[in-house]
């Protein structure tokens, strides 16, 4: 059975101060969940563990866990499995934000390995290319596969993502990652049990010449054995129905629900 678009596993509300917006709220997101039948939606704002690993960087000083965690409880629903999670950060040290003496606090935790437009994650004076960046990429996907993490509940965020080099080509990025070690971090994320993200966000909008690079790291991450979840990576209302729109995607990648990431 082809892959149902049914879940959003990364979605903001006005805590994430990347939003800020008073109308995405917490029932904001879930009544539109309830609306457009999905079986699962999860509630993902920024996170840094400042209780756990003081020293946050600037940007997310203001966002720990008792930030994210004043939106609980969540909105119960009927129709949709409501979960709380968060996206927390992968420093340039290798050090992801939350402490594990705190991985019980969240039902689900994406780790975006290439937010490189901040200083703290990606030095631009020596990833300063395409190829040394691609080559950063795949570094840190090495990285978090050798981490001691509870993979069962953790997602691997937006792999393709305009942010991994603003300055430069992002498609070119994709098309240069080394494919030998792309698919050995694939594999072991998924012997793991990781979930990769599908992010409407960074897909919708792209340009149909460049989609096969868009594409590429997916299309080897399902040839390793890896299983997919849906992100609207939502920070407004408008952004939450982008994953109704990129069944192209999942048509070009021949997903079926054999290849979704289910939570326990």
């Amino acid at each position: 059975m082809k892959y149902r678009l049914d879940n959003d596993m990364h979605c903001h509300t006005h805590l994430s101060l990347c939003s800020g917006d008073p109308a995405q709220t917490a029932e904001a997101v879930v009544r539109f969940a309830e609306e457009h039948g999905y079986a699962v939606q999860c509630i993902t704002d920024h996170l840094w563990d400042e209780e756990g690993l003081p020293g946050a960087p600037e940007w997310y000083a203001r966002q720990d866990i008792a930030h994210v965690r004043s939106d609980l409880p969540l909105p119960r629903s009927d129709k949709v499995r409501v979960v709380f999670g968060c996206e927390t950060e992968m420093n340039a040290q290798g050090v992801v934000g939350v402490h594990p003496s705190h991985f019980g606090l969240f039902d689900f935790i994406v780790i975006p390995p290439n937010h490189f437009h901040m200083e703290h994650v990606r030095d631009k004076a020596v990833y300063n290319t395409e190829k040394k960046v691609a080559d950063y990429l795949v570094e840190r996907l090495e990285a978090i596969g050798r981490m001691d993490l509870p993979f069962y509940k953790v997602g691997i965020a937006h792999i393709n993502c305009s942010l991994i080099m603003s300055e430069g080509d992002q498609f070119r990025v994709y098309d240069l990652v080394d494919e030998g070690r792309y698919r050995a971090a694939m594999r072991t994320l998924a012997d793991k049990g990781a979930g990769i993200e599908l992010n409407a966000a960074s897909f919708v909008g792209t340009p149909k010449e460049k989609m096969p690079s868009a594409l590429r790291l997916f299309r080897m991450a399902k040839e390793e054995g890896c299983r997919f979840y849906l992100a609207s990576d939502a920070h407004h209302p408008a952004a939450l129905g982008n994953i109704l729109r990129i069944g192209d995607v999942i048509d070009a990648l021949g997903l079926t629900e054999d290849d979704k990431f289910r939570l326990a």
